[in-house]
């Protein structure tokens, strides 16, 4: 394509839609005719465009990797990541992991790693020293540790397949000396000394070619000739299991899957076969579906929401999930649901909004091909998953799911579901209730206000850096910041509670207190997890009360107005506060001491407060 019509093809966002285009024909035909026509129109597009991530990908090698890059490109542009590549030379990586600018520009969002064993081992598999196990780790480490030291990009590192052409020895597996025990040493140790690392993942090449068979995957022709390990019709399965890795590192993660009932969590229709009629249990085909809901039971145990969409009775699906033994799942496991009759795109967008999720935050599994194509066409945001038919392919299905591959899962990732989950609780309860007065008294929230809390400081510094719509100055202080403020002023902090979670640190009031009578409220904010509760006026009441306990006669405060702050525009002159000054966007009030303030919450069971005199 001419440069012109390059241009014209930017300007007019055609190139959007021609790579999706690309992506969709090689998601409905991998052949490697269609990967290699996605890879060429990607190097003819921009390097922006609009729907796709850019990835810079730099790829440190000791084999020939020009022929996999069609293959891998393909598979990223499938999860909307646009990459380009930069290639190290040959058997080189400690100095690109030392001196990253040697690989061009832009700097690499990404890094992979790859290792072939047999070329890093060289002739000493054959006859490997004692050490050679530690030796290759701990090359291998530094690499990585230097990467992640020296860049702030993803790191992908390989460990060792097994050989394309294997190590004979007379005692073979059973020799711990012998080349195969000590690549299978270096593996263990790679995920011992790397997994900990946020920014590095391993990309399990060993169970990859194990997976697809090494006599398979490789290719010794190519391999002794060109230092090309791979055969060609392998190079689909990399690229794959290498996008999988890199959209864990590099996208935002999915929240929440969404399923179907019927021949999905069972085999059968409840409807019309009974609950003695679907199959579900250990025999065949209930065990393929049993081991549909163990995998879903394992994202629910890392921080993934599970909901269900059906067309069913509800009575009837509730009553079989709780009841039947054989059963995986629970309706407990499930943050909602929508068992109706109704359309099931309709449903799912009432479930994000329950939920309080993105569409793009949401997975759905149905076996029905008119269902998943409804929702393509009416929720195009919702990334859709048909289930197979034939029950022998859902062990496959499983290993193969889009979307669910998290790098590590924390404490933050499990505390955000269950708080989901809990939202979800009240906003039932909340539509049972006739006012919201009845709603929050029905959620006994309980309330702990703390003075100087110097084991809050990272969280009250996540709250400044996060913060957006109920924050009244947008001041982004970091730890450093806290401490001096704690040092020279005041600094309040607020948790919540209520009968469905532990919300957490939900509030902060940072204080000025100068050398004289009058104090400054610095910043003042509000978690979003605690909108609408009233538990605000709490916080500032404290401040107040505080404040006249230790003789100061007013309080001054500031709004300074952002693109997302404006719900609290009126929150100082709400409470008591009156204007004194208006210039360039910022509003200041001022309150005296004892002034009466506006009403407070009944619905809020309790205050607790820490570190105040009494």
């Amino acid at each position: 394509m001419a440069s012109s019509e390059s241009a014209r093809v930017s300007q007019t966002g055609d190139w959007s839609e021609r790579l999706r285009s690309a992506a969709a024909k090689l998601a409905s035909d991998p052949s490697h005719a269609n990967a290699h026509e996605a890879y060429h129109a990607g190097l003819e597009a921009p390097a922006t465009v609009d729907g796709f991530v850019s990835l810079n990908c730099a790829i440190l090698r000791n084999v020939t990797v020009e022929p996999w890059l069609p293959e891998v490109y393909g598979a990223l542009l499938q999860r909307g990541i646009k990459a380009s590549f930069l290639l190290g030379d040959y058997a080189v990586y400690e100095r690109y992991a030392s001196t990253p600018s040697d690989l061009g520009t832009p700097p690499p969002d990404c890094f992979l790693v790859y290792l072939d064993a047999g070329i890093l081992a060289g002739d000493a598999r054959h006859d490997p020293p004692e050490d050679m196990a530690d030796a290759l780790l701990g090359r291998i480490t530094a690499i990585v540790d230097c990467l992640v030291e020296r860049t702030s990009a993803s790191v992908v590192v390989t460990n060792l397949a097994a050989d394309p052409h294997p190590v004979h020895s007379v005692h073979g597996d059973q020799d711990p000396g012998g080349w195969p025990h000590l690549r299978r040493t270096v593996n263990a140790g790679l995920t011992a000394a790397l997994s900990a690392e946020p920014r590095v993942s391993i990309l399990d090449m060993d169970r990859i070619v194990g997976e697809y068979g090494t006599s398979r995957a490789c290719d010794t022709r190519m391999y002794m000739t060109a230092a090309s390990p791979f055969a060609v019709d392998f190079l689909p399965h990399l690229g794959r299991a290498f996008a999988a890795t890199v959209a864990a590192a590099v996208l935002p993660p999915k929240k929440c899957v969404v399923v179907d009932c019927d021949n999905t969590l069972w085999g059968g229709i409840l409807g019309e076969d009974g609950p003695k009629g679907v199959a579900i249990g250990t025999d065949y085909p209930g065990s393929a579906y049993r081991e549909f809901q163990l995998f879903l039971a394992g994202l629910g145990r890392r921080g993934f929401l599970l909901a269900l969409n059906s067309k069913n009775n509800e009575s009837d699906v509730l009553s079989f999930m709780e009841d039947c033994p054989q059963m995986v799942l629970r309706p407990g496991d499930f943050a909602a649901h929508r068992i109706n009759w109704e359309d099931k795109a309709a449903n799912l967008a009432e479930l994000a909004r329950e939920l309080n999720l993105g569409l793009d935050s949401m997975i759905f599994i149905d076996d029905s091909p008119f269902e998943c194509e409804r929702v393509k066409s009416a929720l195009p945001e919702v990334q859709v998953e048909q289930f197979p038919a034939n029950p022998l392919d859902i062990p496959r299905y499983v290993s193969e799911v889009r979307g669910v591959e998290r790098l590590g899962v924390g404490e933050d990732d499990l505390a955000r579901a269950e708080s989901i989950r809990a939202n979800a609780s009240r906003e039932r309860l909340r539509r049972q209730t006739p006012d919201l007065d009845s709603f929050l008294r029905s959620l006994s929230i309980r309330l702990t206000i703390a003075r100087q809390d110097r084991t809050a400081v990272r969280r009250i510094s996540e709250l400044c850096q996060r913060t957006n719509q109920f924050n009244l100055t947008t001041i982004r202080h970091g730890v450093g910041d806290i401490e001096r403020l704690m040092d020279e002023g005041v600094v309040y902090t607020m948790s919540m509670r209520d009968r469905f979670s532990d919300y957490g640190t939900v509030g902060v009031a940072i204080v000025e207190t100068g050398s004289g009578d009058r104090w400054e409220i610095d910043s003042f904010m509000l978690s979003c997890r605690a909108f609408g509760r009233g538990v605000e006026a709490e916080l500032l009441h404290a401040l107040l009360e505080d404040a006249g306990a230790a003789g100061v006669r007013s309080v001054g405060a500031r709004y300074v107005a952002t693109g997302k702050n404006g719900m609290t525009r009126n929150f100082f002159p709400d409470n008591g506060f009156s204007v004194t000054e208006r210039l360039d966007g910022a509003t200041r009030f001022e309150i005296r001491v004892g002034a009466a303030a506006a009403s407070r919450s009944d619905g809020i069971r309790e205050v607790r407060r820490v570190g105040f005199s009494q």
